[in-house]
């Protein structure tokens, strides 16, 4: 099994190596992990990925991917010989002979991090989407009273920025809608929620979860002036410690609170398939009436630019195709899906 698994995480590090957006600071350490892993059995990867497969199964390549990034930026972060691991310049060959060097010496604190953390990564622009689909499926639904979670809230960014015009204004030029965007509305919010597994993100881990490069160094920035703007808003959302793999608590955090619409983020894809239509099964089942999940996942798998937008409908087995976005951090384009209007009740959704 581990050998059929490593051959799904070398096509996967092949796929997202040639990612459009190759140069924020992740692509370089993805050609030496997979130099490392098309080298055959017996390397210091292949003891990281067993322990990992063994304690997280249904964990999905992407994710482990990622998180071994994350990990092995903690440690170069305290280890300057290993800083050279994201260095484009030196040879691809060295910086793999550097990796087996880096994952034997700190094999166990890599492995830990992956095992006990989840990519936790945040980005500013993200809430566009759910600030203008609640608003006009509220206003559609003459809901007047959303109670929301927000599920992996990471440090709960998202739910603090809704019906924030300040910060709304800031970047909404930046993401155009087609045919076009539908109007601002406050989303009358009564309680906000979010969940993440423990231990809960930290900024500190936020700030690791970004590339190593100027581009990510901005879409941080972005996050830390956002933060600021919605300081108020941090009084009214309680964060909460829940693994959301735990479906009965999952549920009863769902019953207890009365949740009624739930937004979920660039969390499904850390899981395989099953455990991602489990949980999509779990929240829609327990969501108070009429409820609503709405799921915005990165396109392909992490492997190309882009988002999905979803709706999840208590009852309803498919899901609305609401929108596609052109990049996940939330600039370009925003194109309708034929679900957009059946959710906002918009006539001009193609």
């Amino acid at each position: 099994m581990m050998l059929d698994r490593r051959d799904v995480l070398l096509r996967t590090l092949t796929d997202m190596q040639r990612h459009q957006q190759g140069n924020h600071g992740w692509a370089v350490l993805h050609e030496s992990m997979a130099l490392l892993a098309g080298a055959g059995s017996g390397s210091p990867m292949d003891a990281v990925l067993g322990s990992v497969w063994q304690s997280r199964p249904r964990m999905s390549e992407t994710h482990l991917i990622t998180l071994l990034g994350i990990a092995l930026r903690t440690v170069a972060e305290q280890q300057p010989r290993a800083a050279a691991l994201f260095r484009p310049e030196r040879p691809a060959a060295e910086r793999a002979r550097l990796l087996a060097e880096v994952l034997e010496s700190h094999g166990e604190e890599i492995t830990a991090v992956i095992a006990e953390r989840s990519n936790s990564f945040t980005g500013a622009r993200r809430f566009l989407v759910p600030q203008l689909v609640l608003g006009a499926y509220a206003a559609h639904q003459r809901i007047g009273s959303v109670r929301l979670l927000d599920i992996g809230t990471s440090i709960g960014l998202l739910p603090r920025q809704l019906n924030n015009r300040t910060v709304f204004e800031r970047f909404a030029p930046d993401l155009e809608w087609y045919p076009r965007a539908p109007s601002f509305r406050n989303i009358p919010l009564a309680a906000r929620f979010g969940v993440d597994a423990p231990p809960l993100p930290t900024l500190e881990w936020v700030r690791g979860c970004h590339g190593p490069s100027t581009y990510y160094d901005e879409r941080l920035s972005e996050v830390e002036w956002s933060l600021a703007q919605t300081e108020a808003t941090a009084a009214d959302l309680r964060i909460l410690p829940l693994d959301i793999l735990n479906l009965p608590a999952l549920g009863q955090f769902l019953r207890t609170h009365h949740i009624n619409v739930a937004t979920c983020n660039f969390v499904l894809y850390q899981y395989d398939g099953s455990t991602r239509e489990q949980v999509i099964a779990a929240i829609t089942r327990n969501l108070a009436r009429p409820g609503l999940l709405l799921s915005m996942e990165p396109g392909h798998e992490l492997r190309r630019m882009g988002a999905r937008v979803r709706a999840y409908l208590p009852g309803r087995a498919d899901a609305l195709h609401v929108a596609d976005v052109s990049d996940a951090h939330f600039v370009g384009r925003v194109t309708t899906g034929p679900g957009f209007a059946e959710l906002t009740g918009a006539d001009w959704a193609p």
